[in-house]
């Protein structure tokens, strides 16, 4: 088949747009587009500003403003979403926390995926009775300083400049949902926007640009083939596939991790290829010897499960780095009342390698929340695990079924571990958007620049300014900036993408024109084929207009 002949999809498998991925980034993608008033960026006076407006619809002088308040938005029917791990949203987001065995979440209640309303969490809360599900996120805006505290503060800032995190002017509090409440509030979306007929389970494991043909409509859209034979049509893609790329195996110091057996790293948890403590790799399961490599909160927070456990005898946790505590994976100027000005620095950058930078500095590596530090000093203090911070593991070696590890410690001698059962590796995936092995056809058809295995896309998110296809989340943050994996960047993700797509139906450049077939006994190309060129670039309108004035 060539590129001009078309691609014959089925029209139960054509829509206007498919999602890859249906976690918190491709939900919040889908109901973004299915919104004809979106609301979730806007402050408080800009909301009731933006309801006044919307109620009294073109009545309202605007001051001959050309702003429009109504969105072109797609309806359920218009989107599938494609997930590998279930037909329903959340799936993985699901298998990750149950996991870890996580109660709240880490991000405070205005980080959702509900495009509607930045405080509709908090809604949802109180109007379902539900506010014991909320913790507190404490020393983070001010309440809780005491006034001798505030004039200590307030004289030190008269001496120094920057920003500083604690904002006096915003007087709530934060708080952090409960793992059930957040899930059952993206459910509550979902059936708002009525997506859940529309998510199938499969794995994408192809995406071309090419010619499509769908019943009577023919046009350039994406063709994409699944794992278990279906192919499907659509007019626009979103890549919402979540944390994939390389894992961070240390091979240099352990060249075969003896996966399963042996060890595993954190993404075989959260996929269900392996169960966190099973039995079956034990030599004996009542009495298992572990060690967690790696100094983010998923560490933690397994070390916190393992603890609790009565079947483990002894847990050890390894920081490469000292311990870093911070409320989020970010400083708070990234996302509090003044984010605009750490997000206008980074967006004003010049080049794909100092916007990589600052994104480093922003996340500063692993670090833990206040929370699951005390619980860890706690499960120290008791004896129950083995806190080894700026430690190295510098030899690994497999014998009998169990592992010795030698250790080194900042200018210390190498200390060594005996009969280890297993060892779990939490230390991250490296970002690599070229092994995603759905993509290759499209990086050898339409080559795009990669920066540290994140693709530099449009401000839109967009592939190129030629090919709808989109990113949104970890892949995206070269454009979103260093809150692009988490609920942050989701939301202000699907927002670009929701934005520039309900722009382009209103501009009608996803009306693709019915195709008229019509014979030609003396051998000259039909309509059809002209129109086949048209779509394929070979011809331009000119020439089919005139072909169509002669026949």
């Amino acid at each position: 088949m060539t590129d001009h002949e078309p691609v014959q999809i089925e029209p139960d498998n054509f829509r206007d747009g498919i999602i890859i991925g249906g976690g918190t980034c491709g939900l919040a993608v889908a109901a973004r587009l299915c919104e004809n008033h979106p609301g979730s960026l806007f402050t408080e006076d800009e909301h009731q500003r933006f309801h006044w407006l919307k109620q009294r619809g073109h009545k309202t002088n605007k001051v001959k403003s050309k702003q429009r308040f109504d969105y072109d938005r797609f309806h359920p029917k218009d989107l599938l979403v494609i997930d590998t791990r279930n037909n329903m949203f959340m799936a993985q987001w699901d298998s990750q926390f149950s996991a870890c065995q996580i109660p709240h979440l880490r991000s405070p209640m205005f980080f959702h995926v509900d495009p509607s309303d930045i405080d509709g969490m908090i809604s949802y809360a109180h109007l379902n009775k539900r506010e014991k599900e909320l913790m507190e996120i404490t020393n983070v805006v001010g309440k809780e300083f005491s006034k001798h505290q505030q004039k200590r503060l307030k004289s030190k800032l008269k001496s120094t400049d920057g920003i500083v995190d604690i904002n006096m002017r915003d007087w709530k509090d934060y708080y952090r949902p409960s793992t059930k409440l957040f899930h059952d509030y993206c459910m509550e979306v979902v059936e708002r926007y009525r997506l859940q007929d529309g998510i199938v389970n499969d794995e994408v494991e192809s995406i071309e640009h090419r010619l499509i043909q769908s019943g009577d409509d023919l046009g350039k859209g994406f063709v994409i083939r699944t794992k278990s034979g279906k192919i499907y049509g659509c007019k626009f893609a979103v890549v919402a596939s979540g944390h994939r790329g390389k894992i961070n195996y240390p091979l240099s110091i352990c060249p075969d991790p003896h996966f399963p057996n042996g060890s595993c790293h954190t993404t075989h948890l959260f996929s269900k290829q392996v169960q966190f403590l099973d039995s079956q790799y034990f030599s004996n399961p009542d009495r298992k010897n572990i060690v967690i490599i790696g100094g983010g909160l998923t560490s933690a927070q397994l070390a916190h499960v393992a603890c609790q456990d009565p079947t483990v005898s002894s847990v050890h946790l390894v920081f490469r780095s000292g311990i870093k505590i911070k409320h989020f994976d970010f400083h708070l100027d990234w996302v509090a009342k003044y984010k605009n000005v750490k997000k206008s620095a980074f967006y004003n950058l010049g080049t794909n390698e100092l916007k990589y930078e600052m994104m480093n500095e922003a996340r500063e590596g692993g670090s833990i929340n206040p929370e699951y530090y005390k619980k860890l000093k706690q499960h120290v203090k008791n004896g129950r695990l083995n806190w080894m911070t700026e430690t190295q593991v510098v030899e690994q070696g497999w014998e009998n079924g169990s592992w010795e590890l030698s250790l080194r410690k900042q200018n210390s001698e190498a200390k060594r571990l005996s009969k280890i059962d297993y060892v779990y590796y939490a230390t991250g995936i490296q970002a690599d958007v070229e092994s995603l092995p759905f993509l290759h056809t499209m990086f050898d058809e339409f080559p795009i620049d990669v920066c540290n295995g994140y693709p530099s896309l449009t401000d839109n998110l967009q592939w190129n300014k030629e090919i709808p296809l989109y990113m949104v989340g970890k892949n995206a943050a070269l454009q979103v900036g260093p809150t692009s994996a988490n609920l942050d960047g989701a939301r202000l993700g699907a927002e670009r993408i929701g934005w520039h797509l309900q722009n382009m139906k209103l501009q009608g450049e996803f009306d693709w024109s019915p195709v008229s077939v019509i014979t030609n006994n003396d051998g000259r190309s039909s309509t059809f084929d002209k129109r086949l060129q048209l779509a394929g670039g070979s011809i331009n309108w000119f020439e089919l207009l005139e072909f169509e004035k002669i026949n």
